[in-house]
């Protein structure tokens, strides 16, 4: 028997529907490309490679790889109940909350620093409190890792939240009637049904932190006691002291890192390697 379903059809626009459409994304897409590509061009692959093996550079692309990691890392498993709750119940001051998480993507990351200098500093309130567990925030690793996660949680969060918003509550509920605990019902049914939107937010979040630069000038513009940047005020630094030439060759090391990151993560996310059962796909 053959059946009488037909197979989809791609949607196609008119003619000049389908020109001004591919026109305007192809222009949008070489804004992207061509700054990228004469960055990555400006100079030989040999000052490239020698930009790389610079230990001031190496240093300062380690301490931002790590921090940009740890502070994902620590984004999405302490953002994960919160975009739970903001997903699955309904209270008072709700949307002030989701107000206050989306507020990082539009204050100046000046402010940021500011912000939680005006918190953590040693003088500050909960200066002391770090103090005794021999913490410091200023000019620290620790500065920095939570200057990333401030600007960075939102897209986490935001993301893992529209995902859980996409599981049928009316699941969970079965789950629960069948005598699953509610710990049971989110660590082996939502999960791994949202596997993919949490690496995809852990990604973006992740991305955000690696290129933060603003925040970071204020509450650690330097790290103690190796007085190592970050590869961001790096380049800057580099900019100013020596002009385009001495910048190009980190930001576009930078470039090729983050890119090599980017591709590794996309593969993981799209080709399933951590596959689960029941995982959206």
């Amino acid at each position: 028997m053959h059946s009488n379903k037909k197979t989809p059809k791609t949607i196609s626009g008119s003619i000049s529907f389908n020109i001004i459409v591919w026109t305007t994304s192809i222009l949008f897409i070489l804004f992207f490309i061509v700054p990228i590509l004469r960055l990555l061009l400006y100079d030989s692959p040999r000052y490239l490679l020698s930009q790389f093996l610079s230990p001031v550079n190496l240093e300062g692309i380690k301490i931002t790889l790590l921090a940009a990691t740890v502070s994902t890392v620590i984004v999405v498993i302490f953002g994960f109940p919160l975009a739970y709750i903001l997903a699955r119940y309904q209270f008072i001051g709700k949307k002030m909350i989701d107000a206050i998480v989306e507020l990082p993507i539009m204050i100046p990351h000046t402010v940021v620093g500011i912000a939680l200098l005006l918190v953590f500093a040693k003088s500050e309130p909960a200066g002391p409190l770090l103090s005794r567990f021999g913490l410091s925030f200023g000019y620290s690793m620790l500065a920095i890792v939570m200057a990333y996660m401030f600007v960075s949680g939102t897209y986490a969060i935001k993301t893992m939240e529209e995902a859980i918003k996409s599981v049928h509550p009316r699941i969970e509920l079965v789950a629960r009637t069948l005598g699953a605990s509610q710990w049971q019902v989110v660590r082996m049914i939502i999960i791994p049904q949202i596997s993919r939107s949490i690496l995809t937010g852990g990604i973006l979040s992740w991305g955000r932190a690696m290129s933060e630069v603003a925040a970071i000038m204020i509450v650690a513009p330097y790290v103690i006691p190796t007085y190592h940047q970050i590869a961001g005020i790096e380049v800057y630094n580099q900019f100013v002291s020596t002009g385009m030439k001495g910048a190009v060759g980190l930001s576009a090391v930078l470039i090729i890192i983050s890119l090599i990151i980017l591709i590794v993560l996309k593969v993981i996310q799209y080709q399933k390697i951590f596959y689960m059962p029941g995982v959206e796909r």
